[in-house]
């Protein structure tokens, strides 16, 4: 079994500056690791500037190589126990390369190239990322037995540090790579409803995969023992950007790893970072140590690995405020690893994501209806859902997913069929390929015939409840009409569906003296169509967006009627605050782990230690007597069984807890120690 799957992962990442190799060294590199108690450490190795004596031409050596060397780095990291993985970076050369290699640049429309602060864009399709790499690779693991690499930057970039867009690459080796591969050039512009487009979008998925395959196989060619990012392991980040993702996204470590870990067959180790800095223009400030502490204590929750990412040294950080939080939470993995390991999500709602990097608005909104209502729920990417066994989730959520593969509409279909419910808001359609005809095609569980037209300024539109669709609705006994936000879908659907609610359409908002309608129209806000012995609950309308984007109630009562009433799912913490965030999973012998992180800190755009909860009550369902059931924080739980639901009364919660419940078949010796 490689290392990775044997040995815990707590990961620090030190993105080494060109000046931190002047005077580094190496005993005292390792120490700090030890005293974080990291088990492996991310360094930069090649790529835009090699941290070692490189004896290739066009690979530029770091003029600062006076400290330590990488060998010695790497040797002393080993003797301490650490793994250490080589990030690489391959997205860019400096000037000088280029101008001897202008051919394996990044051009835009007009010929021009990507550059800043002397650095060139590189393209995928070009020899530098397809053959000069690997002339590097081969080098860099031939000199230094590094245990991984972690390549960053890759794929089709479109934007620089500054998020100035240059659109997508039209250089040679793109334009002859998307020939071959369909026959067509390059489209003239960003167009979801042109065919080519389409087509090209699934070129560079098709060109991305097979880069991935070729270096994969050429790392396993050197060492087996060589973990590679995405196929071991999947590095992704939980950060802040001034400049264009506030307000701050809370769940941002939580659904980054549900996410990549998927249904949780893939066996790939989750490691989401939590990124120090508040920003590219704030590369040497920390984020809030709460900010930092919530994340890690997220990933834990979500079944992620600890992974914690600053520029340059720890001995010479100029913002070290986050340290001793990172310190406390990495030793308190480590002290509870073995309670850890080879955990799987107990949970029966999928949420389909559509990409790995962002989650829309809408899946925003569904994702905290979810966590406050705490129903335990999975998240899962399109190609793992492609191969995913739908029939392990009482209910599928397809948040506004847009266009679906045939392959996964037809996966969606028989899981309905047989007796599965799927959740779908806004427009999720199958994808028509250039060679088919025909109108839009719906799913045929779904019950939805046709589209008749999308209003895209419904702001002022609303859903009217009727009385006697109130038992259907109990969240709303005092609220008889839910804003619809900016956008509704009017459809044509099957006659043997049901309905609820009626649209009342777009009415004057001002002045207030004429703010009414007298219209009520028979377009619904929720259709219910039964196929086979499933169901398919359809919302023509963005719920998610806009609690995502405004939190209001009385939008999530809705959402949260139609989980619990329409689908029937139970909250596992009915009276916790929805601050908090339960997780629930088991391991291969059968005990259960149930992880509360505390949000309650989160307080608009700043992040405070979070306020204690007292008196945690769930409920959780199982046949199973517990032999123990222990807080690894060191709180005070009873317990009682009754008709098959198992009551657990947590004394109070901090920032996290973790509640081991084991029962009398399972559990190892070792195992054992915490009850």
């Amino acid at each position: 079994m490689p290392w990775w799957k044997e040995e815990p992962w707590r990961l620090i990442q030190t993105n080494l500056r060109e000046i931190d190799m002047q005077d580094l060294s190496a005993e005292r590199y390792a120490a700090d690791l030890k005293d974080f108690r990291a088990t492996v450490v991310l360094l930069n190795a090649a790529g835009i500037s090699a941290g070692y004596d490189t004896k290739l031409p066009y690979h530029s050596k770091n003029p600062y190589l006076t400290g330590d060397s990488l060998e010695r780095i790497v040797k002393l990291c080993h003797e301490n126990g650490i793994r250490v993985i080589a990030r690489a970076d391959f997205s860019k050369v400096r000037r000088n390369v280029y101008e001897m290699h202008p051919e394996w640049a990044f051009r835009t429309e007009h010929g021009d190239v990507m550059e800043q602060n002397g650095f060139v864009q590189t393209c995928l399709c070009g020899d530098y990322q397809q053959k000069y790499a690997f002339e590097i690779l081969e080098e860099l693991f031939g000199r230094i037995p590094f245990d991984g690499l972690y390549c960053n930057m890759g794929g089709f970039q479109t934007r620089d540090y500054e998020f100035r867009d240059y659109g997508f690459c039209h250089c040679r080796s793109c334009r002859e790579a998307f020939r071959n591969y369909s026959g067509k050039e390059l489209p003239e512009q960003r167009d979801s409803q042109d065919p080519v487009w389409r087509e090209y979008e699934d070129f560079q998925k098709h060109m991305l995969t097979d880069y991935r395959k070729k270096m994969a196989g050429f790392l396993k060619g050197i060492s087996g023992e060589i973990c590679f990012d995405d196929v071991d392991y999947a590095r992704i980040e939980a950060a802040t950007e001034v400049s264009i993702r506030l307000p701050h996204w809370i769940y941002h470590a939580s659904s980054n790893c549900r996410a990549i870990i998927g249904d949780g067959t893939s066996g790939i180790i989750c490691s989401n970072t939590s990124v120090s800095y508040p920003g590219y223009g704030l590369r040497h400030a920390s984020v809030s140590p709460a900010l930092h502490a919530m994340r890690l204590w997220q990933n834990m929750a979500n079944l992620g690995a600890l992974d914690y990412y600053l520029i340059g040294r720890l001995d010479t950080a100029s913002d070290r405020s986050a340290f001793e939080t990172v310190k406390r939470i990495f030793a308190f993995r480590e002290k509870h690893d073995a309670v850890y390991r080879n955990l799987r999500s107990t949970a029966s709602v999928l949420l389909r994501r559509k990409d790995r990097w962002v989650a829309t608005e809408e899946e925003k909104g569904w994702i905290r209806v979810l966590t406050e209502a705490h129903i335990p729920f999975a998240e899962i990417l399109p190609d793992a859902m492609k191969q995913a066994d739908l029939s392990r989730y009482r209910v599928v959520i397809l948040a506004d997913e847009g266009e679906l593969e045939q392959q996964e509409g037809d996966r969606i279909d028989e899981y309905v069929l047989r007796g599965g419910t799927v959740i779908a808001s806004g427009q999720n359609r199958i994808r028509e390929y250039p060679a088919e005809s025909g109108g839009t095609k719906f799913l045929r569980s779904s019950g939805i015939l046709k589209l008749e037209k999308e209003d895209r300024q419904a702001m002022s539109a609303q859903l009217f409840l009727e009385k006697e669709e109130k038992q259907a609705f109990p969240s709303h006994q005092a609220i008889d009409a839910v804003p619809v936000g900016d956008t509704y879908f009017f459809l044509e659907w099957d006659e043997a569906a049901k309905t609820f609610l009626k649209l009342i359409p777009h009415q004057p908002f001002g002045p207030p003296e004429c703010c009414y309608s007298r219209e009520v129209w028979d377009y619904p806000g929720l259709i219910d169509y039964t196929y086979g012995s499933g169901r398919y609950f359809t919302l023509p309308w963005l719920p998610g967006s806009f609690y995502s984007k405004t939190g209001h109630s009385n939008t999530v009562g809705i959402m949260r009627d139609i989980l619990t009433e329409h689908c029937g799912l139970v909250s596992v913490a009915a009276d916790l605050t929805p601050m908090a965030e339960v997780t629930v999973s088991e391991d291969d012998s059968g005990h259960i782990l149930i992880q509360l992180v505390n949000n309650s800190g989160a307080f608009g755009l700043t992040f405070f230690d979070p306020l204690p909860v007292e008196q945690v009550s769930l409920q959780i369902p199982t046949e199973k007597i517990p032999v123990s059931v222990i807080s690894l924080m060191g709180g005070h739980v009873t317990w009682r069984k009754e008709n098959g639901t198992l009551f657990l009364l947590l004394d109070r919660l901090a920032e996290y807890d973790a509640l081991r419940i084991e029962f009398e078949y399972g559990g190892s010796a070792d195992e054992r120690q915490y009850s």
